[in-house]
């Protein structure tokens, strides 16, 4: 058996492998460090892998398995987290010098969470500067997008998507405060799920934005993210953000037909922040969804998009709440460019800032409203442009504040609002490179997105592996 091929593989054609023995769990952890050793020092995906814990876990999965002990199917299955949920076993450092050697006391929820599951934690994966953007060089190599090195790998969970994508992992855990989940997801071609605000604890995952953080899975399929997001959803007390509620099965109905469902989208949207490749791109998906039997909605979303003008105020003043503005003035010198920018935003907002952002929001959420009694589901491009080149995300972008409200247009308005967004592969442009498209439901409608993404893909143009000879 071809591990090397199995590990690009995904995580519902593996499981079953491993439960029938077919597979070693130890076997299947070593062929992916392998890659992770002969793949990773040019994509730069980890910034910390402990071989010894993995096979470790591993041994004890496989021993487990053998006795007819089988958790469910992420058990053996090696996984890969951003480096912003504590480990007790590896270094947390969060994208920062100042946390340089952190060894955290306690895991994150999600961590404890993925352990119970039997899931085997390879490393942990690159981030942003505490999760916002840049990768200050003398933290670590900004992640590599493997389907072209001149091209951006995404923002924040860069490298959790680079390490999916490449196959250094079966799926993985990022942060979404922007877009942070689905703009690396749209641009290396794979799946991201932000799930509805305070779906899955965010206990244990260092904070950016108190109101805006949602934390979530990334995978090569849209099976795969709702295994990932099934195992580790729910209520924590421990989360004061928490949200109440059974989370059910999300998997029951995923393959259930969509005919009837009402699917809305916006032209005008599309035609204000997006590139005409993008939008023939995203309309090409609604015509596949239609074909299925989905009922094509028009909706009014054109003027959600006000809110992110508001971002930077709202997320400089959580984050520089998070850290501490006393703090931040007197160690303002040991942060990147990019996050020492932010905060300084946060330290110049004034309450009149923040009630202008408070009102924008509710003028966002009621608009959704509206739209979601005239539809079930909407659709919008994955981001505004074709993969962007490698500076608008390389180890300290330039980020002008007044391009910022576009290029979040397509993605921070559920932020603020928390409804529940899924990212997926939308086929390729003309140089090969991936498009991706957003489907938005509901909040706590997990299941039902899942099922509409599910019938996307599966219409979807087949999007092959990236253009490397290495893959």
């Amino acid at each position: 058996m071809d591990l090397d091929h199995l590990c690009c593989g995904s995580i519902s054609q593996i499981a079953p492998l491993i439960e029938d023995k077919s597979v070693s769990p130890v076997e299947l952890t070593s062929a992916m460090l392998a890659r992770i050793e002969r793949i990773d020092p040019e994509l730069h995906a980890y910034v910390h892998v402990d071989p010894e814990q993995a096979l470790g876990a591993a041994k004890s999965a496989q021993a487990e398995i053998l006795s007819g002990n089988y958790r469910g199917p992420l058990h053996g299955v090696p996984l890969g987290i951003k480096d912003i949920f504590d480990t007790v076993t590896m270094v947390t450092e969060s994208g920062s010098a100042q946390l340089r050697g952190r060894m955290p006391k306690s895991n994150a929820h999600i961590v404890d969470r993925l352990d119970a599951a039997g899931a085997i934690m390879l490393g942990k994966q690159a981030t942003a500067e505490f999760a916002f953007i840049g990768y200050p060089p003398d933290v670590a190599p900004a992640p590599v997008n493997p389907w072209s090195s001149d091209r951006t790998p995404g923002m924040s969970s860069g490298g959790s998507a680079v390490a999916v994508a490449a196959s250094l992992c079966f799926g993985a855990f990022g942060s979404d405060t922007g877009g942070s989940i689905r703009f690396p997801s749209a641009v290396n071609g794979i799946v991201g799920l932000k799930p509805t605000f305070g779906r899955i604890s965010r206990r244990g995952v260092h904070p950016f934005a108190a109101t805006l953080d949602h934390v979530g899975p990334l995978a090569r399929s849209v099976t795969d993210v709702g295994l990932l997001y099934q195992a580790v959803a729910g209520h924590d007390d421990g989360d004061p953000f928490s949200a109440a509620g059974e989370v059910g099965d999300p998997l029951a109905t995923i393959s259930e037909d969509v005919r009837g469902l009402r699917l809305g989208i916006d032209v005008r949207y599309f035609e204000t922040y997006a590139e005409p490749e993008v939008i023939e791109a995203t309309l090409a998906a609604l015509t596949r969804l239609e074909a299925k039997g989905m009922v094509v909605i028009p909706v009014d979303l054109i003027k959600i998009a006000e809110v992110c003008h508001h971002w930077l105020a709202v997320a400089g003043s959580e984050a520089l709440q998070a850290y501490g503005r006393e703090r931040f003035r007197q160690n303002g010198a040991l942060f990147g460019r990019n996050m020492r920018e932010l905060l300084t935003v946060g330290d110049q907002t004034t309450v009149d800032d923040l009630l202008r952002a408070a009102a924008a929001r509710r003028r966002t959420n009621t608009l959704l409203d509206i739209a979601f009694r005239e539809t079930d589901y909407l659709l919008l491009p994955g981001i505004g442009s074709r993969v962007p080149p490698l500076a608008m995300m390389a180890a300290e972008p330039e980020v002008p504040p007044e391009t910022v409200a576009a290029a979040i247009a397509f993605s921070a308005p559920f932020n603020f609002s928390g409804h529940p967004t899924l990212s997926i592969p939308n086929g390729v442009d003309a140089d090969g490179l991936p498009f991706g498209v957003q489907l938005v439901a509901r909040a706590f409608d997990e299941a039902g997105l899942l099922k509409v993404g599910y019938a996307a893909e599966q219409s979807a143009p087949s999007l092959t592996r990236p253009r490397d000879s290495r893959f």
